[in-house]
């Protein structure tokens, strides 16, 4: 995802937590679903990057399915909690780019969370990795980067835009249904006033990972690795460029002004849209059964 809303949702270390709270929408399928199956998703997500032998995946599903009945067993109601606190002030009309900056900064506090609790798991899984694993690991950042600079610098810049704006439409049809020419219009204009910021949101990226496969290099020292992995995942915009904070703040504030205004066009047939994904969501939050997974199961007994 290109820059546009909100940096902490783009790190390279968050793509299992965006996994964990967006798997079913991209999927367009029930929550309950896709989340009931991480245990095999994530793993294989993983192995896009490096193959693990039978101890490291071992290790992998343990640790994992632990870290699952936690966040099934203390997170879930915070996220429904935050949706029915955004569709509250969505049905009163207090619906101001302010207001969903608030939403959204709750939203980034529940992320941090995560990163932090998943922080021990990565270290002790990372560390298992041996010498051919972590150049596997390389040949597969080089892979996907090659992959995300195709699909994100091709082409020239008016048809860069283009694409920009059909994913954003996408996206709100999910929460709005089919929009009105108003509203496609209000989109163009947000494209037209977001700072450019994909090529430095991708070289960060590769800076990023450049930064972790060093720290892999010092894995077999704890304090030295601890040391360099820990800013990674929880802190990696503090390398950031100040010109480059700058313009992520522009377009998160474009894109929330441009929220606001959605709402504020959308019809009654799209409001009622917009309620009802947002009611189902925190519903499917609400009443998802953490039921103890059998690898805890069997250790326990």
């Amino acid at each position: 995802m290109p820059p546009g809303l909100s940096a902490p949702w783009r790190r390279p270390a968050c793509r299992i937590a965006v996994l964990l709270l967006s798997a079913a929408l991209l999927a367009g399928c029930s929550f309950g679903l896709v989340y009931g199956q991480l245990h095999r998703l994530l793993p294989w997500y993983i192995d896009d990057y490096v193959s693990l032998d039978r101890d490291q995946r071992t290790l992998l599903d343990v640790r994992l399915a632990e870290r699952l009945a936690w966040h099934c067993r203390t997170q879930l109601v915070p996220y429904a909690a935050l949706l029915r606190g955004l569709e509250g002030d969505l049905r009163s009309g207090a619906v101001t780019p302010a207001r969903l900056e608030a939403h959204l900064g709750q939203a980034e506090i529940l992320l941090r969370d995560l990163l932090t609790a998943i922080l021990p798991d990565a270290r002790l899984l990372l560390a298992r990795l041996d010498d051919e694993q972590l150049a596997e690991l390389a040949e597969a950042f080089r892979r996907r980067n090659r992959e995300l600079r195709e699909e994100f610098l091709a082409g020239t810049p008016a048809e860069r835009e283009a694409e920009q704006i059909a994913r954003m439409e996408k996206r709100l049809r999910r929460w709005f249904g089919r929009l009105s020419e108003e509203q496609r219009a209000l989109v163009a204009r947000w494209s037209e006033a977001l700072q450019p910021a994909t090529a430095e949101w991708l070289a960060n990226r590769e800076r990023w990972q450049a930064r972790l496969l060093a720290a892999l290099a010092q894995r077999r020292d704890a304090a030295r690795f601890e040391a360099g992995l820990r800013p990674l995942l929880l802190e990696p915009e503090a390398a950031w460029s100040a010109g480059y904070r700058a313009r992520l703040a522009h377009n998160r504030e474009q894109t929330l002004i441009l929220l606001a205004a959605l709402f504020d066009t959308a019809t009654p047939r799209q409001r009622a849209h917009l309620f009802a994904e947002l009611e189902a969501w925190a519903r499917q939050f609400e009443q998802l059964a953490c039921t103890p997974s059998p690898l805890l199961t069997a250790g326990q007994g």
